[in-house]
Parts: C-alpha cells; structure tokens; sequence
C-alpha cells in the first residue's frame, strides 16, 4: 500500500515540477499598424519604436513584442513616407531589404534572391546565447511595412505553440481580424 502510494505522490510531484517548468502561454491580441493587421502575443506586450533608414528616407518601426520562455514574438509596423506607396518596386526592395536585415541581424547567410520576401520564411541564426531559429513574415503594403517574427533556440521553438501565433496572424484585407474568436485556447 506505501509503495503505491508514494509512486503516486512521486508522480504527482514530478508534474507539478514540469508544470512549474513550462513558459505561460496567455494569448493577447494585439493591432498593429493602421489598416488592421493584427495577431496574438503570449503576454502583455512591450512595444518599442525606433528609426530604420531605407534608401535617405527614415521610417518609425514599431515593434509589439512579448516573450515566454525562452520564445520572442514579435509584431511590427512603419509607415510609408508620401509617394512609396505607389511604387511596387519601391516596395519590394523594401520588402527584400527587412527580410535581409533580419538574416544580417541574426548572422547568418543572405536569402535566394528569387525568393518572395513576402512569404513566411525559417532560418538559423546566431543568437547571444547560441543558436537560434528565426521564423518570419514580412508584408509591404501601399502604406505601411509589416512585419511578424519568432526567435528562438532551437528546444525552445519546438516545445512553444508557435504555430498558434501564426495561425492567428492577420493581414491587412484578409478576412477576420485576430481577436477573441482567433485566439488560441
């Protein structure tokens, strides 16, 4: 009777440990730019601006970011300065260039060039503590740059429900906003 009762005792101990182990996941929705792009972030957000130059023009990036664990999510958004809007090659190469920066950023190689910037990509990179994997989206619109990023170490991304922050990322002019009914449960 004692020895089962201890292995249930040891076993219930054992989940505990691992419960008090693992990263809180509290989904939050989160708007950002201003024409309705929105996702989720695991916590309450930081949000950090700062200025990005691109081609003699400086552009206010935005970034919403939250960690958990040892997972960073981040959502962020620049407006377009007056003309780039109507330039899609404009647009590209800015698209391009964000996409480029966040390989540079992370040390590792540059992208193929024919690959469209504005589809999700993966790559590993270096991070301060070793490497890391970086997922990412980046979306040029006719007035704002967007953009959506996880970086991780590589354990800590497979083990995170990435894949829910994805899921509830919106476009601008996709259908339905990532709010409560998008969020993940």
């Amino acid at each position: 009777m004692f020895g089962s009762m201890s292995r249930m005792l040891a076993a219930a101990c054992c989940l505990a440990l691992l419960a008090a182990c693992s990263p809180t996941f509290d989904w939050r929705p989160v708007a950002f730019g201003h024409q309705g792009a929105a996702g989720v972030l695991p916590d309450t957000p930081q949000a950090q601006t700062r200025p990005v130059s691109f081609e003699g023009q400086t552009l206010e990036l935005t970034m919403h970011s939250a960690r958990a664990g040892g997972v960073l999510f981040a959502l962020g958004s620049a407006e377009l300065p007056p003309g780039w809007g109507s330039d899609p090659a404009v647009r590209r190469r800015l698209a391009r260039w964000a996409v480029e920066a966040l390989y540079r950023n992370a040390g590792a190689g540059l992208p193929d060039p024919a690959a469209d910037p504005e589809q999700r990509f993966s790559f590993q990179g270096l991070g301060p503590q070793g490497p890391v994997l970086v997922e990412a989206q980046v979306r040029v619109t006719a007035t704002e740059w967007l953009e959506a990023v996880v970086i991780a170490e590589p354990d800590d991304h497979a083990r995170a429900p990435v894949n829910d922050f994805w899921l509830s990322l919106r476009w601008p002019g996709e259908a339905g906003p990532a709010g409560s009914a998008g969020l993940p449960r």
